[in-house]
């Protein structure tokens, strides 16, 4: 009997012991939570009062190579509410609206036919101050450009805030010296409709390959002035997989200190494409210094009326649809959550390494903890197209532990010798020749 009782009270201390460490000490779920310093891009937003306002950054007029006249470009885009516009000529550095800018010859080749225009500077007074829209006004976004102006392969750059590139011809699929010139001019850049470059539009795998992400991660993380890439182009048909190669590059890039902002810009030619990709950038007011800190900062949004591969290949949001956008983002380092509201939207979706990891207005990392590895985006649907947001940098603590080398860029690849024969072809005397009269 005295055993009997002796074993009872030595159980219940046991388990009185037990229930004790459970209380006192935390679970092994929590433990093994990891805590997040979450980089947020729109940490400057004031949501409520700074102002949401939208731009397009790359179009094109009768200056290079575009169909229309530059008034017609400023008056459509006007017509639509824009409220920021860079007129991005090749090779023409973009200036004030009523005055004419240097043409660059052999690119110009539609003022030929359409001839060339400017508006009054009595109407350019009046869009600037918005007169006749009620005192909203477009801002005249000025020294934009499209650099690398007369190559074949398309390796564009978009250039502003500086006075490089002008009669710029640029070399075959060298990225870098446009990059590199416009930063020591004190400009930023983005890398232009990449997908058409790699052949990304029609074959997704081309926007994996080491060649193409060993060539770009290289230049983003040398050129800080590079700022990012655009994801969608016009219709979106040859960056319809460009959100792959922004999500394999944010992988490559994050862990050294680099983000990629994501860009959306018609790069308009034609009246049709005009209003179908744009940005909205969140400033307390709108000037030139407060626009390039957005760009360098990410605090504004990658607009696409379409996204092939998000919302389907028919799919068209429509001129005047109003479009999917945040409202609101509250980050939370103590809880590890970011939570955004949006307006006209059906379905808010968080990236990670290129996957959707969960839906929602808010994602708590902890919950994904094995699908993050150094940055989380949302992208938000809605009847009028899809919003991107830039990619929030989040960091366990070894987020620059393992830095793995970039990938390297074989020089026997198929890629690089069909680079090398194109590049030999458009050295040839004749083309040689041509550009020296030009």
């Amino acid at each position: 009997m005295f055993k009997l009782v002796t074993a009872k009270r030595s159980f219940a201390v046991f388990m009185t012991i037990v229930m004790l460490a459970c209380v006192i000490s935390p679970s092994a779920s929590a433990l093994s939570r990891k805590s997040y310093t979450i980089t947020n891009p729109y940490e400057s937003v004031t949501w409520g009062s700074t102002g949401a306002y939208k731009a397009n950054l790359h179009t094109h007029t009768t200056f290079s190579d575009g169909q229309m006249l530059l008034p017609d470009v400023i008056e459509r885009y006007y017509e639509l509410g824009y409220d920021i516009l860079s007129v991005t000529d090749h090779g023409v550095i973009g200036r004030a609206w009523d005055k004419e800018p240097e043409m660059v010859p052999l690119i110009g080749y539609y003022a030929f036919i359409e001839k060339t225009a400017t508006l009054t500077t009595e109407r350019y007074e009046q869009i600037l101050a918005g007169t006749d829209r009620g005192g909203r006004g477009m801002f005249n976004l000025q020294q934009g450009i499209e650099m690398n102006a007369l190559v074949i392969e398309k390796n564009h750059v978009n250039g502003f805030f500086s006075e490089f590139g002008q009669n710029y011809l640029g070399v075959e699929n060298d990225f870098e010296t446009a990059v590199a010139e416009n930063q020591k001019a004190g400009g930023i850049s983005h890398l232009n409709h990449l997908g058409d470059w790699t052949g990304g539009g029609g074959n997704a795998d081309k926007n994996r390959s080491p060649e193409v992400l060993g060539l770009f991660s290289d230049i983003l993380i040398r050129y800080p002035g590079c700022v990012g890439m655009e994801i969608i182009n016009r219709v979106d048909t040859i960056t319809r997989h460009d959100r792959i190669l922004w999500d394999e590059l944010l992988k490559i890039v994050v862990p050294h200190g680099r983000n990629i902002f994501a860009f959306s810009n018609d790069d308009s030619h034609v009246y049709d494409d005009i209003g179908l990709s744009f940005e909205v950038f969140m400033l307390d007011e709108v000037n030139n210094d407060t626009i390039r800190t957005a760009m360098e900062n990410g605090s504004f949004f990658a607009v696409g009326r379409r996204a092939r591969a998000e919302l389907g290949e028919e799919f068209f949001g429509g001129y005047d649809t109003p479009y999917p956008m945040a409202t609101g983002i509250v980050v939370d380092e103590a809880a590890d959550t970011i939570t955004v509201t949006a307006e006209n939207s059906s379905k808010i979706e968080w990236i990670a390494d290129g996957k959707v990891i969960c839906e929602g207005n808010t994602i708590d990392l902890n919950d994904y903890e094995n699908d993050i590895s150094s940055y989380v985006r949302f992208q938000i649907s809605g009847d009028g197209g899809m919003c991107f947001s830039q990619p929030f940098i989040v960091d366990d603590g070894t987020l620059g532990d393992n830095i793995s080398p970039l990938p390297e860029v074989d020089t026997e690849s198929i890629l690089a010798k069909i680079m090398a024969v194109i590049t030999a072809l458009l050295n040839t005397k004749i083309v040689a020749l041509i550009k020296k009269l030009g």
